[in-house]
């Protein structure tokens, strides 16, 4: 999952007052210093360590070559053995880590503590983070332009501004519902590549993440069929996942979505601030 969703939708909101008596441009800096602040908050706020040399040692052995700086890069949260899950924190180079929690290595196995951390790999090195940043920064800055132009209304130009404001908020939860299930079916697609190229067997890769998945569903006490507003159900990506057993053509289909909904967002971002700055 992405811990920078909750903090997404704060800066939406942010952004779009602070925009009402701060200059444009300045408002959109808001969800630029909270991207680089919230991977700092987070090793402020949490009992965040390093991974234990068995612990590196058993998920490298999982993992295809290649992965030795990227594992150095993990931080466990001890829980107390509460919470068994993984999350990606930050997207800035030299910020962002993956934070694993301490149940995950006692409750799956290597090749399954594996599985889940290829997942979270997969939203770090396919931008998955930069592209919830254009949504919000698209969102943003067509709220400055809607709340711009309301304010040329003379007689109803509170309710167009309220108005305004509800129709990006409208505009960001339709997006992020859309595109939200995409980026964790694309993070799948990516895991099942990573460890059918360490095992050399595509099928045995699909087997350890779907297992893997299974057994966190469990232990969250989600039922299978489950899905919420923002991410599919077990279900749901299952059925993703064996349909990659053959080949990654599933995962090609995904990118060219991806790529498609990223290039709208830089075009409205680049159109909305032409409408801002005149």
């Amino acid at each position: 999952m992405l811990l920078l969703l909750p903090l997404s939708l704060i800066s939406f909101f942010a952004v779009s007052s602070a925009g009402w008596v701060l200059s444009p441009f300045t408002a959109m800096l808001i969800p630029l210093l909270a991207v680089i602040g919230y991977p700092l908050l987070a090793r402020w706020l949490f009992p965040l360590r390093k991974l234990s040399d068995g612990q590196s040692l058993k998920l490298l052995q999982s993992l295809p070559a290649g992965n030795e700086d990227f594992v150095q890069r993990l931080r466990v949260c001890d829980t107390g053995e509460r919470i068994c899950n993984a999350a990606v924190v930050g997207c800035l180079p030299g910020f962002s880590f993956v934070l694993v929690s301490d149940a995950l290595f006692t409750q799956l196995s290597p090749r399954g503590v594996a599985a889940i951390v290829a997942h979270e790999m997969g939203h770090l090195k396919l931008w998955h983070v930069p592209m919830r940043i254009c949504i919000v920064f698209a969102g943003g800055i067509l709220g400055l332009a809607l709340v711009q132009q309301a304010e040329q209304l003379s007689a109803w130009q509170t309710v167009a501004q309220i108005g305004a404001m509800l129709a990006t908020a409208g505009y960001m939860g339709l997006m992020l519902h859309m595109v939200a299930p995409l980026l964790e079916f694309h993070a799948d697609a990516y895991a099942v590549d990573t460890l059918s190229r360490q095992c050399g067997d595509r099928r045995q890769g699909v087997r350890d993440l779907t297992k893997a998945l299974s057994r966190l569903t469990l232990l969250s006490g989600v039922r299978p069929d489950q899905k919420t507003w923002l991410y599919p159900s077990f279900e749901e990506r299952r059925q993703a996942i064996l349909s990659q057993q053959s080949s990654p053509h599933f995962r090609h289909r995904l990118q060219w979505m991806l790529g498609i909904v990223l290039f709208s967002q830089l075009v409205l971002i680049v159109v909305g601030i032409l409408v801002v700055a005149n």
